[in-house]
């Protein structure tokens, strides 16, 4: 049989921050004629524990979830966990060889942790109050093996400390492919912020979008039955494993979408107090000053920051 060549893998990646606007942007891109977002949003290949083993495999893995048409000039893949995990930096430096561009989308860290914990929360898979949920992993840098059996990760606060990942892949890649924006800017101007992202990587700019809100925290009602059906299809219940090999992955996830659909609430999470916003601020001041120092991006609408220098 004839060796795959490695072109089905992405070129473009979306690796966080996560509850920052990853699926907004990764959807909006999607818009563009010549760019081809992955169908999975985050499919977390790079990552795995046997990637490097099974280089082929993932090739084929990432083909079906990619428009292969001639004219796409960027496959991206937007798993928010690459900017952690300390194996994808390793694994697309040896095995994607040719040119990769990041886009890093970073969001308040005190609004972003804070969203973190009620959608796990709301998914039914934090018990913890607010303040100890933060404390508990606080310290603890997250891997592919920290996620929990129905596929969601905790570590909040570590998914804030924006200034520690980046300078692992400034010191890994030319900093003319990577290229950071902030969420507060997509949501106030998504188009030009879009935009933004279209030069960086030299393609024609839009001139409309197709309005998009991605992946928002929701509370469910009866969120134990979606955490389970999220354990089901994901095949973590042992007696329930070879039933569950049986169900095609596009009925699984028909499965998820109608029951989360159907569970959902209106209901929304409680305003973060002000004594936990300062609390919260403390602990990321220092990251934040340095991210600052380290990158010529306007900060001023983190404005629980604008005091520290």
């Amino acid at each position: 049989m004839e060796k795959i060549t490695k072109t089905n893998f992405p070129n473009l990646f979306i690796p966080g921050a996560a509850k920052s606007g990853t699926s907004t942007l990764h959807d909006l891109l999607n818009q563009h004629p010549e760019i081809s977002m992955s169908s999975t949003k985050e499919p977390f290949h790079l990552v795995k524990d046997n990637f490097q083993f099974n280089v082929d495999k993932f090739n084929l893995k990432y083909q079906a979830l990619f428009n292969n048409l001639e004219n796409i000039k960027y496959k991206g893949d937007s798993s928010t966990g690459y900017m952690l995990f300390p194996n994808f930096i390793e694994n697309s430096k040896t095995h994607l060889k040719f040119e990769k561009k990041f886009i890093f989308i970073l969001r308040n860290p005190i609004d972003r942790i804070y969203s973190h914990y009620w959608y796990i929360k709301g998914l039914g898979s934090e018990s913890l109050d607010f303040k100890n949920a933060i404390l508990k992993d606080k310290n603890i840098e997250p891997t592919i093996n920290s996620m929990l059996p129905e596929g969601k990760f905790k570590n909040y606060f570590q998914y804030g400390l924006y200034s520690k990942w980046l300078e692992k892949f400034r010191s890994n890649f030319d900093s003319k492919d990577l290229k950071i924006i902030l969420f507060e800017d997509l949501k106030d101007n998504p188009l030009d912020t879009v935009n933004e992202c279209l030069r960086f990587l030299n393609l024609s700019e839009l001139s409309t979008l197709n309005p998009v809100e991605s992946n928002k925290t929701v509370l469910l009602r009866h969120s134990y039955i979606y955490k389970n059906v999220l354990k089901i299809t994901r095949s973590k219940f042992k007696l329930l494993k070879p039933i569950s090999f049986l169900i095609p992955t596009r009925i699984k996830n028909n499965i998820s979408e109608y029951i989360f659909s159907k569970t959902k609430s209106n209901k929304k999470y409680p305003k973060l107090s002000a004594e936990d916003r300062l609390w919260i601020a403390d602990l990321y001041k220092d990251d934040v000053l340095l991210l600052k120092k380290n990158t010529t991006i306007d900060f001023s609408k983190w404005t629980d920051f604008n005091h520290y220098v």
